[in-house]
């Protein structure tokens, strides 16, 4: 994969590339198959309200472990470790970034070694696909190993992670891979492949020609313009996976100029969003409207985002007066209009993406100063700096990627903003906070997709983000691996099944 994880513990993972491989040595009380279907991990069933595991009024969720599951270094798993990990996310000494839906926890008891009874302050319609599952962050964390810790930030665990999943921790050589060997006693069955390595190749071209030459066997999380390279392969297999993602434009509302709307709608409506899917997304992205994807049963079609027009963007800008200038570039009060825009170094299609829209905005008035930073340095914790976490951006370029649910209250809540959650935006508005709070509190559909609608409503009338494209996720294998089919949130969840 093109970028390399900053941590290897579950409980500070907050890129794809970081669960990536969180999947491959932790497993999840709860999964997705390769159709989105729940399926059993760590516990053993789905709980539901047919077998009692949810409780009528939806405030209770009881899993019952499996009991032939050991850590990586022989001790037992049990619903110890579960509760000292919903301890570990919810500590304020852990430089956590995202404590989403587990914040909606009032307790975790255990009745019994292998029995975990989740209490929740209120319903919480995407329980099961939140807590402890695909979705970031899922921990579950050895107790035996990290109980006494006062926190885990610095942690050699970090470095060096002892887990439940198919694959144990050999070596990290910083910079270039991650080693793993086979679990031969995992609970699931023997993996299939004795080793893998995860190469760190940041480089799209050079990591294509090594899947082209056989020196790699799979690319995980490839860009859109990578994709235009792999599907020309014959002996690559290309996997396209229609996820709840969006790729878009943040746009940082603390900055005193971005705060008027009329701005953020001039951005938006210079814009062409076909034209950068058409010239580089390669099919595999669709336009977008908010963040939603069409595909998804909350998405509402009703809802108008900004449509391409740079007269009406110039309109925009000048209706907040910001009036051309000699050079093209937008004036007020003598100052001009300049904006940083951020992007990942190593993402081949960002850096085009960022170029082109670049222009866009020149074109209407808008001076742009392109900022690249390494993927660790982008996608740092807030402690370390991190840029969306920081907020070191006027406009950032940002894949947003969640689970099936159509929740996506850390993203654009009153509550998520950094440190405590990722609406990277700093977005703060009531109204926003009561649609995503009423998508969440009810298991109606209809009530939901009513709080849904309302909620992509907001989202084209503020425009605290530019939703450009909706992704596909994009996995490449060679050809000769059996086995290989990624679920809508990680290519990683069946990996034990992997074979040549």
């Amino acid at each position: 994969m093109t970028s390399e994880p900053n941590s290897l513990s579950p409980l500070f993972a907050l890129s794809d590339y970081e669960q990536v491989v969180d999947r491959l040595i932790f497993d999840v009380l709860v999964g997705l198959d390769a159709n989105g279907k729940l399926v059993p991990r760590l516990a053993q069933a789905v709980p539901s309200l047919a077998n009692g595991g949810i409780s009528k009024d939806g405030r209770t969720i009881t899993y019952h472990l499996r009991r032939n599951v050991r850590w990586h270094d022989g001790a037992p798993f049990t619903s110890r470790d579960v509760a000292f990990s919903f301890a570990a996310i919810m500590n304020p000494g852990n430089n956590v970034a995202n404590r989403h839906g587990y914040d909606q926890i009032a307790k975790v008891e255990t009745p019994g070694p292998y029995t975990v009874v989740v209490r929740l302050k209120r319903p919480y319609a995407p329980a099961l696909t939140t807590l402890f599952s695909d979705g970031a962050p899922n921990p579950i964390l050895p107790e035996h190993l990290l109980g006494r810790a006062a926190n885990l930030n610095r942690s050699p665990f970090n470095d060096a992670p002892v887990g439940t999943g198919p694959y144990k921790f050999l070596r990290w050589d910083h910079g270039a891979s991650i080693e793993l060997i086979a679990n031969d006693d995992y609970y699931l069955g023997k993996p299939k492949l004795a080793r893998l390595s995860v190469r760190i190749v940041p480089d799209e071209t050079t990591l294509t020609n090594q899947l082209r030459t056989h020196e790699l066997d799979m690319y995980v999380l490839a860009s859109v313009n990578a994709y235009g390279q792999l599907r020309s392969l014959p002996s690559v297999r290309v996997h396209l996976v229609a996820t709840h993602a969006a790729a878009n434009v943040l746009i940082n509302t603390t900055r005193p100029d971005l705060q008027d709307v009329r701005l953020r709608h001039g951005i938006a409506a210079a814009i062409d969003k076909r034209a950068i899917v058409r010239k580089l997304a390669f099919g595999a992205g669709t336009v977008a409207s908010e963040d939603l994807p069409s595909f998804m049963w909350a998405y509402d079609a009703r809802v108008r985002a900004e449509s391409y027009d740079p007269v009406r963007a110039r309109a925009l800008l000048a209706a907040a007066g910001w009036r051309p200038g000699a050079d093209g570039i937008a004036y007020k009060n003598g100052r001009r209009l300049g904006l940083v825009f951020a992007y990942a170094l190593n993402n081949e299609t960002a850096r085009l993406i960022v170029l082109q829209i670049q222009s866009y905005l020149r074109a209407v008035g808008i001076d742009v100063q392109l900022k690249g930073y390494n993927s660790a340095l982008m996608f740092a914790p807030y402690a370390a700096g991190g840029i969306y976490q920081r907020g070191n951006f006027d406009l950032a370029w940002y894949t947003m990627t969640l689970g099936v649910d159509p929740d996506a209250s850390g993203r654009f809540t009153s509550g998520a903003v950094p440190p405590h959650g990722q609406n990277y935006s700093r977005y703060r508005n009531a109204e926003m906070d009561a649609a995503q709070a009423a998508g969440l509190t009810s298991f109606d559909r209809a009530a939901r997709k009513r709080a849904y609608a309302r909620s992509q409503e907001l989202l084209a009338r503020d425009v605290p983000v530019v939703f450009v494209f909706w992704p596909k996720n994009i996995d490449a294998s060679d050809a000769r691996l059996h086995g290989f089919a990624p679920n809508p949130v990680t290519p990683a969840w069946n990996a034990q099944d992997w074979s040549f």
